[in-house]
Parts: structure tokens; C-alpha cells; sequence
């Protein structure tokens, strides 16, 4: 009756295409500080320091830490993050999550509980304001 479904691997999940991709796992305990880019899937259950981005989705857990600024393509946060969120689509913010910083997402639900501490730019607009700099110095001139 069960014998053809295949147990899900928790480092590979189906992505929008169906086709498997790879999920990148930070677990609780692990502490990585630096730049870090993946194309797929994130799951933090750790802690994050410095800078975040993912082609795919964010998933961050009630336990984790991210002292870091977010770009990704959809986001759930459950834990606490400092810093700015950039999400291209959709970004659900769960009850226990914590958040100092500015957001901008396309599609944004909060639930109730969640305490949020900054600017929220949402929908249309969202994609525009995520390009321009947040403070004068965030932006570089070269001299010639």
C-alpha cells in the first residue's frame, strides 16, 4: 500500500519544478559568521553572522539567531534576525519571530505576536525600494 513512497531526504525536497534541490541546513548549536550564498533552500536552526542570500527559500526556526542582512526568495522566520530582509516574494513572519531592521517582500503575513522593529516596504513597491541604498553610506563613489 505505502511500498512506492520514497522517505524525503531532509537535505533534498522538491523545489517549485518538482524537480529535487538541494537544501542547505545550519542546525541548532552551529555558529557561521562570514558571507553566505546558496542557490536552493536554507534552514537555519543556528546562528548567522554577517551576510545571508539564497535563490530559494529561508526557512529560520524559533531557536535561531541571524545577526546578519537577508536576501532571499521567500522567507518563514520564527527566530530572531537583525538586520535588513530583502525577500522577492513572499515572506511569513510566525509568531515567535523577532525582527530589528528594515523589510521589503512582495507578499507579507504576520501573525499575531511577531514584533517587528522597522521600516516594512510591501507588494509592488517593494522591489524597487529593496534596490536603492538604506542610508548614504551604504552607497560607494570611486575617485578617477
Amino acid at each position: 500500500m505505502f511500498g512506492n513512497a520514497k522517505p524525503e531526504s531532509p537535505t533534498m525536497r522538491p523545489s517549485s519544478s518538482g524537480a529535487p534541490s538541494a537544501v542547505t541546513v545550519i542546525a541548532q548549536g552551529v555558529k557561521l559568521e562570514g558571507e553566505f550564498a546558496s542557490q536552493g533552500d536554507v534552514v537555519v536552526d543556528g546562528e548567522v553572522h554577517g551576510t545571508l542570500s539564497a535563490g530559494g527559500k529561508l526557512t529560520v526556526g524559533a531557536e535561531a539567531k541571524i545577526i546578519a542582512d537577508v536576501s532571499v526568495g521567500e522567507a518563514v522566520i520564527a527566530g530572531m534576525v537583525q538586520g535588513n530582509v530583502v525577500v522577492s516574494r513572499r515572506l511569513e513572519l510566525k509568531s515567535t519571530a523577532r525582527i530589528t531592521g528594515d523589510l521589503s517582500a512582495e507578499s507579507l503575513s504576520v501573525e499575531a505576536g511577531a514584533v517587528l522593529s522597522g521600516r516594512v516596504v510591501s507588494g509592488s513597491k517593494a522591489s524597487q525600494e529593496s534596490a536603492r541604498p538604506k542610508s548614504p553610506g551604504a552607497t560607494r563613489t570611486t575617485g578617477a
